[in-house]
């Protein structure tokens, strides 16, 4: 393994369910603007911008939804989210992976699909069935120190055990598929602070959910094709 110094920021690490790269995230992100856009006009909202009639939009919807403030969120709600989401609070304590480092993007990003579900066991068999460059376990402790930075990156990323995620590290030519074995994180003391940061992750977590229910009524209503050949040519380019 090396460590590879890198003089750019990084594309982000690519997670079944949660991120599938720039581009998909793009075309969503267009696909839900110009329904909202739609949806706003239908409302009789009118603002000087397309941005400023979805805003409005939003902070309708917001305003009349429920449980999607802070000020809406229990003591309980956030603490029973927060032990769901430890991850995105909790400094990684000690984490035990599976890794593969690939020298073919778009491979490994189809190698991503296949590892998901599987076990360790079955994850090592598959990546090295798939001729990955290298391949190994390994134990990384709270400081990434224990691998490679780029499967510490990976797996902190994950932050659960059983996740899978690619680390994509284009201009290396490197790409780093890493499995989460098992996971722990520090502790944190449980006080006013924390209880408002758990508490604007839930309202913002549950304020998407909120958005993505609203968008997909409306491509229910305003039918969205999408040339599906033209993403995935644009997808491999960029892998």
């Amino acid at each position: 393994m090396r460590a590879l110094m890198v003089d750019r920021p990084l594309p982000a690490v690519l997670i079944p369910g949660r991120y599938a790269g720039p581009w998909t995230e793009a075309l969503e992100r267009a696909i839900r603007d110009e329904l909202l856009v739609r949806e706003a006009a239908r409302r009789g909202i009118d603002a000087p911008t397309r941005a400023q009639q979805i805003a409005e939009l939003i902070r309708r919807e917001q305003r009349d939804g429920h449980g999607l403030t802070a000020d809406d969120i229990t003591d309980g709600e956030a603490r029973a989210w927060y032990e769901q989401n430890r991850a995105l609070f909790g400094k990684v304590e000690q984490a035990d992976v599976a890794w593969a480092e690939f020298t073919n993007g778009p491979q490994a990003r189809k190698l991503l699909e296949s590892v998901t579900g599987t076990d360790q066991t079955t994850f090592l068999r598959l990546v090295r069935e798939a001729d990955a460059a290298h391949n190994g376990t390994a134990t990384i402790d709270h400081k990434a120190e224990g691998a490679d930075p780029m499967i510490a990156r990976a797996a902190f990323a994950v932050g659960t055990a059983g996740g899978v995620g690619l680390a994509p590290d284009p201009a290396n030519n490197r790409w780093w598929l890493v499995r989460v074995e098992r996971i722990s994180f520090e502790r944190v003391t449980w006080d006013a602070e924390v209880t408002y940061q758990v508490k604007s992750a839930l309202a913002a977590h549950r304020q998407e959910e909120h958005l993505r229910r609203l968008t997909d009524s409306l491509r229910k209503q305003w039918p969205v094709d999408v040339n599906e050949t033209r993403i995935a040519d644009m997808v491999k380019r960029e892998s």
